[in-house]
């Protein structure tokens, strides 16, 4: 889909933007950050074409902003908020509250949530979670029906992972007619707020909101795949099975050719999750599928095109951030510029010293016929 970018003159942004309660944070932006991504799922969502790019950089535009939260799941690094109604925090009061979602009643458009919040209420809360869409086709933020589309695709997507794990009693079901309006909106609003708060003070170290006891992961991570992390861990025992595929926008797990790689680190570089390390020694690469986002930074920084997707995934793996070495070298002392590098058999020569060697041949065969 072609988004309509408007002319928008310059100025000096904060690197927080801010319209009412909506804040937009542009160092957590991974088009932002990296400038050869392409993720623009905020910008298709938007009703409003709030959220533009100037100067190659995503901005928000807070005279066009309706703070209405459609966008917020989509961002998987979470660097859209919305102030008085955290997902996560929702998410993990859960359990104390109705099963029912609903834009009418205790959330904004549920836009808001993502397919880990989904799975996570799923899991965790006494019944399983309804959302009530019967209102999506006649709200003015639908008006092309991407924002509906959205959700939908993320109450599929979590159900498949319950089919997929066994827990068929726990899908997230949907509600096509509208139900009984609340009398006080704005009351329940107060009181779901309240015990929200009360979750994310138990939950949540002082110290550090964004980290999740007693498992906590590195503040690069984003907290929805925390607190996913999280309720796997509680509920593992109960999955009829922990080998299961990749699952679009929730968990991923890659590969990375052994010929193909050069080990130049630029993967680990700029991993902005950390999903990928290497030792100390530089003698192997590790991924953490559960600190993958699928950015697909890795991917498009690779010059050798090494790393590749695959669909298995190992849930407890996942759900306990255990590393995998995806490849070993064994460092030798390279005969010509004396420096060590992965050794793949043959001459003791590093790729570098043997494509200068190759660029200049001719070269050298003709200073030595002089």
């Amino acid at each position: 889909m072609s988004i309509c970018i408007r002319s928008v003159p310059m100025r000096n942004h904060d690197f927080i933007q801010t319209k009412a309660h909506f804040s937009f944070n542009a160092t957590d932006c991974l088009r932002n950050a990296y400038f050869h991504n392409d993720c623009r799922h905020c910008m298709e969502l938007c009703p409003t074409d709030a959220l533009v790019l100037v100067r190659h950089k995503l901005t928000l535009l807070d005279t066009e902003c309706l703070a209405c939260a459609a966008c917020i799941g989509s961002c998987p690094t979470e660097a859209l908020r919305l102030e008085g109604f955290d997902p996560n925090a929702f998410t993990l009061a859960f359990q104390q509250q109705m099963p029912l979602l609903s834009c009418q009643n205790n959330t904004p458009c549920l836009g808001v949530f993502d397919t880990h919040h989904y799975i996570t209420m799923a899991l965790q809360g006494e019944d399983a979670p309804c959302c009530d869409l019967s209102h999506c086709e006649a709200c003015h933020l639908n008006h092309t029906g991407k924002v509906e589309q959205s959700i939908r695709h993320k109450i599929t997507q979590s159900n498949s992972f319950l089919e997929a794990v066994g827990m068929h009693a726990q899908r997230v079901t949907v509600i096509e007619e509208p139900v009984n309006k609340t009398s006080d909106r704005r009351a329940l609003f107060r009181t779901a707020l309240t015990k929200v708060h009360d979750a994310m003070t138990e939950e949540v170290q002082e110290e550090s909101p964004s980290t999740i006891k007693p498992h906590a992961l590195p503040a690069t991570l984003p907290v929805k795949y925390t607190i996913v992390k999280h309720a796997i861990q509680e509920h593992i025992e109960r999955f009829s099975t922990t080998d299961v595929a990749s699952f679009e926008s929730l968990f991923f797990n890659k590969t990375i050719d052994f010929d193909a790689c050069t080990n130049c680190g630029d993967c680990i570089q700029f991993c902005p999750t950390e999903a990928l390390f290497a030792t100390s020694d530089k003698q192997g690469i590790f991924f953490k599928s559960g600190h993958c986002i699928g950015c697909g930074i890795c991917d498009d920084i690779c010059k050798s095109n090494a790393i590749t997707s695959v669909a298995g995934l190992d849930l407890i793996a996942v759900a306990f951030d255990r590393g995998e070495e995806l490849v070993h070298y064994e460092m030798v002392m390279c005969h010509e510029c004396r420096c060590p590098y992965p050794y793949k058999g043959g001459d003791p020569i590093c790729d570098r010293c043997k494509e200068f060697t190759d660029s200049f041949e001719n070269m050298f065969v003709l200073a030595k016929d002089q």
